[in-house]
């Protein structure tokens, strides 16, 4: 049985009074905010934990919680926002040889190329064009997550593409 709108913010609501209200939530909704997840993170442990996260924020602001027409959209929010800094913090503690971090299926040759065009970027270009290129964030998602502006994201993104195809130049000259 799929819960419309209303019934999932009636439990909400009902949350901080009811137990069961929270349980029921969750088995409403587990299965397409895991699927919102994956869809992000593309790895099933990580998407189990990140989905634990969601659900104790979920009923940890429960009590703050404003009746509103969708609230689903309020739930995929706290997800986004917790893939978001699971992708941050992963980006943080993740190192290769030169502190580049690629999608784990981004094959040797790709990185090597990438390694060598990326020595010509400085940290916030490498970051804003791993970001969109490779995981494919929009730049206000990566404005977000690395708090700049969406205009700083962006020309980050073309002053980096734009010495990264110099570079593409001189190597064919070589």
């Amino acid at each position: 049985m799929t819960m419309n709108q209303k019934e999932i913010d009636q439990l909400i609501l009902q949350i901080p009074q009811i137990d069961d209200a929270f349980d029921e939530l969750y088995s409403q909704t587990k299965t397409s905010v895991f699927a919102y997840i994956m869809s992000i993170i593309k790895n099933y442990d990580d998407s189990t934990d990140i989905l634990q996260e969601v659900y104790v924020k979920l009923y940890l602001a429960a009590r703050n919680y404003q009746s509103q027409r969708k609230p689903l959209a309020w739930i995929y929010t706290i997800a986004r926002n917790e893939c978001y800094l699971h992708l941050r913090r992963q980006n943080l503690t993740h190192e290769y040889q030169d502190h580049l971090y690629c999608p784990p299926e981004t094959d040797m040759n790709t990185k090597m190329i990438l390694e060598y065009l990326f020595e010509s970027l400085n940290d916030q270009e490498r970051e804003v064009i791993i970001m969109h290129s490779l995981w494919g964030l929009k730049h206000y998602e990566i404005a977000d997550l690395l708090g700049i502006p969406i205009a700083t994201s962006l020309s980050s993104y073309h002053r980096g593409m734009k010495k990264m195809k110099k570079k593409i130049g001189e190597m064919k000259d070589e």
